[in-house]
């Protein structure tokens, strides 16, 4: 599930709004799936094996179509990952999210951080068949 669907449906219908996502349809076929990326805690069981530096970062990947997100430790500066991936459960008996999500969140979240390490959070993915495409907040230019 989602990390918060109500925030991801109102920027979903601001894109509505605006074209966005009627223009992506018809370029790419009707929008399957959601990912979005929010920023998060390492869970207590791996606090212990991680050791996290100022230019660390927990992100978290949800999905509308699973219940369990995905989490990793990165360092936005080096690119590098810490402790690899995680999986949580959001309901008993949930699906573990395929290794090519696992992999489709590492890089929408590797391409979503600028060269000095920067970045805008909540991400929001919108996945068809064939395209997706990632929006980001980003503050005003001056």
């Amino acid at each position: 599930m989602l990390a918060d669907k109500e925030l991801f449906d109102r920027i979903e219908e601001v894109l509505s709004e605006q074209g966005v996502i009627e223009q992506f349809e018809e370029e790419n076929g009707r929008i399957i799936g959601r990912m979005m990326i929010v920023l998060g805690d390492v869970p207590d069981n791996l606090k212990s094996d991680i050791d996290m530096d100022e230019n660390d970062t927990v992100f978290i990947g949800t999905f509308d179509f699973y219940d369990s997100s995905v989490g990793m430790v990165l360092n936005t500066t080096t690119m590098q990952t810490k402790g690899g991936l995680w999986i949580t459960p959001e309901v008993p008996n949930a699906d573990t999210p395929s290794q090519e999500w696992c992999e489709f969140f590492i890089e929408t979240v590797s391409k979503c951080i600028g060269k000095n390490g920067s970045f805008g959070v909540p991400m929001y993915t919108f996945c068809s068949e064939t395209a997706d495409f990632t929006v980001v907040p980003s503050l005003p230019e001056d």
